[in-house]
């Protein structure tokens, strides 16, 4: 979950004040301070432990936003209890209640990204673990309901998600399942042999259960190598090449351009610089399905960059309830395979192609 949900340290209020104009000096954009909690989290049923990120949003019109994100007292809270309720499918009895634990993320193995020229502060780096195990009244279900629950002690208060459904994550051949034909067949080679305005590249498969919004990407892993030196250096740069949005149990279908290829191997890799070569080796597929609150999240944003009002006060999309509480809870389902080659006359394309010729690929991976 880490990947896809970044770390938010203001809120959109802060955000909407970037934007607000006022005919009078005394106009305050901020407001007194204000406790705000923030959570986020994107829950893999496959996964044996589950990452959420609650945190403290801010804003004063005392202090700056910049120097408060310094310290680490701004942003965490001190006494929470965080659990996980499960709910049954049809009659949304409580089945269970999971607790959550707060855990130091670089103990994890998942360190906190570099401060940077900011100064945030990167020690600790807190969020709270769902374990389950393998026990399968343990693992979460997609025939279930779920919802996080947050107790604030020293505020007194308790927060909580809407209730969300976990995306199925079966890669069987079933219906309901996040079956994808292509990444089952052994003979599967990616090909984007031409150019012409109509060669495009088709992937097709089932949207799981609880399956909104489908994303797929192609990582293409390569080595450069120095000539003159003998070093070696492995690279990768993803493709993102489709986007499809279904409701309910459907197929889904994406669909590029082969000439999109092209200009985003040139994009992503540049010219090649003098007395260097490129191998390109085998590429992944990485195929994320994502439930209904990111469908959701993602509906939102659409309407608003396409606004006529896209420049004023924008709203933002939370599933979380509470006058003081704001985030997205949801879930998604990975299909991926690795190590797909890709074909000699494709490689001879890209060679060839005007677009992509200074790339200097000369062909697949030595090593």
């Amino acid at each position: 979950m880490v990947h896809i949900m970044k770390k938010l340290l203001i809120p959109a209020l802060l955000a909407a004040s970037l934007g607000m104009q006022s005919c009078k000096d005394d106009f305050q954009v901020a407001a007194p301070y204000k406790e705000i909690m923030m959570a986020y989290g994107m829950i893999n049923a496959t996964d044996t432990a589950h990452y959420i990120r609650i945190e403290k949003a801010f804003l004063d019109n005392n202090k700056s936003a910049i120097d408060m994100s310094q310290i680490a007292d701004s942003s965490y809270f001190k006494n929470l209890t965080v659990v996980m309720k499960e709910y049954d499918g049809t009659n949304n009895a409580l089945r269970r209640v999971i607790p959550m634990y707060r855990v130091d993320m670089r103990l994890e193995g998942y360190p906190k990204d570099a401060a940077g020229s900011q100064g945030f502060f990167t020690d600790p780096h807190y969020t709270y673990k769902l374990k389950t195990s393998s026990n399968p009244d343990s693992v979460l279900n997609p025939y279930r309901k779920y919802r996080l629950v947050v107790t604030n002690a020293d505020a007194g208060r308790t927060d909580s998600s809407e209730i969300f459904y976990v995306v199925n994550t079966d890669k069987s051949d079933n219906p309901n399942s996040f079956y994808i034909s292509k990444l089952n067949d052994a003979n599967f080679t990616l090909s984007f042999p031409k150019t012409t305005l109509k060669a495009s590249f088709t992937l097709s498969g089932n949207t799981p259960r609880n399956g909104r919004m489908i994303e797929g990407i192609i990582r293409f892993n390569y080595v450069e190598k120095n000539n003159s030196t003998g070093e070696k250096t492995r690279k990768s740069a993803d493709f993102t090449f489709g986007r499809d949005v279904k409701s309910g149990a459907q197929q889904f279908k994406m669909e590029t351009l082969n000439s999109s290829f092209y200009g985003f191997l040139y994009d992503a890799m540049g010219p090649a610089p003098a007395n260097v070569v490129r191998y390109l080796d085998s590429c992944d597929f990485i195929i994320y399905c994502g439930g209904n609150e990111l469908y959701n999240y993602y509906q939102l944003s659409t309407i608003q960059s396409g606004s006529i009002v896209g420049e004023q006060i924008k709203p933002f999309y939370s599933n979380m309830k509470g006058d003081n509480a704001y985030g997205i809870i949801t879930s998604r389902a990975l299909n991926m395979r690795k190590n797909i080659p890709i074909d000699n006359i494709t490689i001879d394309s890209i060679k060839l192609n005007p677009i992509t010729k200074s790339l200097n690929i000369v062909g697949v991976s030595e090593d």
